[in-house]
């Protein structure tokens, strides 16, 4: 019997991934990649770096979307993920009590200081996005939710439904009826939304994903006395700023409030094994699961998987044991500083805003000299995608324009970066933008190829 030899599969595929992607998954996302100069075969990843196949190192400031907060192949999470193998716990019994779920639901609750609550495990951000709403409307017997303008809280039914896009809701309709958009930061249409009394929860991001945009101070703690005085649920999707992102194990509790409900995922996952949860009060849940035959109204087939529990074992143990928590709100302060006091010396940098490892740069295209033909009316995102690729291209930094219309370069390393690391962005931020206002290099190249090619094209939205 012939022996599988993933080594092999992967020196058979690579070359020419991008051509075998096209054919056999999705041909313009391929395009995509091309179009932004992102079509790379990237061969070896370690940390919060990647190796290229000429041997080139390269910082990652998208951090698989926010969710690689240990970087690539922690030796740690390696280590569990083997002895999990090895030892072979007996694996989807259904109907069990697993003691590494017992075990991960505890420590969770541990590390988040949310000793009362209860744990629903899930496979991913978006799923435990479907299931705080289903927990939600069970728990009120409302069936309506609200949420802010710009919100991004998941691409499946239920979470798209929530989504502040309308270019990503549409060709999907109809939705799930009955929720409302507040604009963002309005506490007066808030009460509005919520006064009929029919609004199961209200969902937010601590910091929204889209833009990197946080609340102003006190807004949230606003925002949890109206939810109070009208029975609403409060359910804060921290799917990306949880876990240390923002600098805190919860950025929620940094705006003082303490959510009825809690999503979890990116950050307990760390990307090497899908994994989500939903934390809540035992009151809260109990009223969904309130008997014998309704203890399974929610479920999901590979929820409490050995594999997914003990990656989230080994990725709490290492956000205690190498204090990255702290380390994501250091590190990212150092960053926000050299940004912003960059920003007086070079055009083009309109503000830098976020928290911990997590940080939005708006541009300002109107302060740059470009002086190109066919772009008299250049819009912010063609400017925040040119300086994407000139980061790619120049400086070996990946990171992302964060949506359609939107001037925001995103950045959300591992919180395993170091000291150098955050001069690496900052020279590179300093030199592209420079580059970009003189209206010459690879950057402006890299916008005209674009427009050529593909009017209004941008690098995908964040996932959240």
């Amino acid at each position: 019997m012939a022996t599988f030899d993933l080594q092999s599969i992967l020196d058979a595929y690579g070359p020419d991934s991008g051509r075998a992607y096209a054919e056999h998954l999705n041909p313009r996302f391929h395009d995509l990649l091309r179009l932004v100069g992102f079509d790379r075969r990237f061969v070896r990843g370690e940390g919060p770096h990647l190796w290229d196949d000429r041997g080139d190192r390269y910082l990652d400031a998208i951090g698989g979307f926010a969710c690689l907060t240990l970087g690539r192949d922690h030796p740690t999470v390696r280590d569990a993920l083997e002895q999990a193998l090895r030892i072979a716990p007996p694996t989807l019994i259904q109907f069990e009590t697993p003691p590494l779920a017992v075990a991960l639901a505890e420590s969770l609750k541990r590390f988040l200081d949310r000793p009362d609550d209860r744990v629903f495990f899930v496979n991913s951000g978006t799923e435990s996005v479907e299931a705080a709403m289903k927990i939600a409307r069970a728990a009120t017997d409302r069936s309506s939710f609200a949420h802010w303008s710009n919100a991004f809280h998941g691409l499946t039914l239920g979470a798209l439904s929530m989504n502040g896009a309308g270019w990503l809701r549409r060709g999907f309709e109809p939705l799930v009826p009955g929720c409302r958009e507040v604009p963002f930061g309005d506490p007066e249409a808030l009460r509005t939304a919520l006064a009929d009394e029919s609004v199961a929860a209200f969902f937010f991001e601590p910091i929204q994903g889209k833009g990197v945009v946080p609340h102003p101070p006190g807004l949230l703690r606003e925002v949890a006395e109206i939810c109070r005085q009208t029975g609403t649920l409060l359910v804060a999707d921290e799917v990306q700023t949880g876990l240390g992102r923002a600098g805190a194990t919860l950025a929620s509790r940094a705006d003082g409030v303490e959510p009825d409900l809690v999503c979890v995922s990116k950050g307990l996952s760390a990307g090497s094994i899908p994994l989500g949860a939903v934390l809540g009060s035992a009151a809260v849940f109990d009223r969904v699961f309130d008997s014998v035959e309704r203890s399974v109204v929610h479920s999901s087939t590979f929820r409490e998987n050995p594999l997914a529990m003990t990656n989230g074992l080994a990725v709490l143990h290492v956000l205690r044991e190498e204090g990255l928590v702290e380390r994501s709100a250091r590190l990212g302060d150092a960053l926000i500083d050299g940004l912003r006091r960059l920003a007086p010396t070079v055009p083009g940098i309109r503000s830098v805003r976020g928290r911990g490892l997590m940080i939005g740069v708006e541009l300002d295209p109107k302060a740059m000299s470009i002086d190109l033909p066919g772009l008299a009316n250049r819009t912010p995102t063609l400017v925040a995608q040119a300086l994407v690729v000139r980061l790619l291209q120049r400086h070996r930094l990946l990171a992302q324009s964060t949506s359609k219309g939107s001037g925001v370069i995103k950045l959300v390393p591992p919180l395993v970066i170091a000291d150098e690391d955050v001069d690496w962005i900052v020279e590179a931020f300093r030199e592209s933008l420079q580059e970009l206002a003189r209206g010459r290099g690879a950057a402006v190249r890299g916008l005209l190829g674009m427009l050529q090619r593909a009017p209004g094209v941008v690098l995908r939205e964040s996932m959240q």
